[in-house]
């Protein structure tokens, strides 16, 4: 589905996607938390799923497991209802991967990072437009 974000909003979540891309968890977070909380429609469930998956990669990281899956299951779960493309994102990989690295975890308590498939959260055109 095409959807758009308000203009005032679509820089931050941006940077809040390549914060991601580029591992900055934490970073991520915060960003996506703004855009989040000025965003009032009811499809602002995917920034929170994205915020919690990354969030999730965040403790996951720092071997906190029990934290990670927490939080990589309830973002999973607000993801996977915009799939398979919302706001220019491709979800369906993001969600393989991310779903992947939740089964690793089940199965290896604290698995090295070589070990996981942290996605990308692609988009589905050169120039995004969210």
């Amino acid at each position: 589905m095409t959807a758009t974000l308000p203009s005032n909003l679509q820089d931050d979540f941006l940077k809040g996607i390549h914060e991601f891309n580029a591992r900055e968890f934490f970073e991520c977070h915060e960003t996506l938390e703004h855009v989040w909380q000025e965003y009032r429609q009811d499809d602002r469930e995917l920034i929170q799923g994205i915020i919690q998956i990354s969030v999730g990669y965040y403790h996951l990281l720092r071997k906190n497991s029990v934290g990670a899956l927490k939080l990589l299951k309830r973002g999973l779960w607000r993801v996977e209802k915009f799939a398979p493309i919302y706001f220019d994102l491709d979800l369906s990989p993001f969600i393989a991967n991310v779903s992947e690295d939740v089964r690793t975890t089940e199965l290896i308590e604290h698995p090295p990072a070589s070990e996981l498939r942290i996605p990308r959260i692609g988009f589905i055109s050169p120039s995004p437009h969210c």
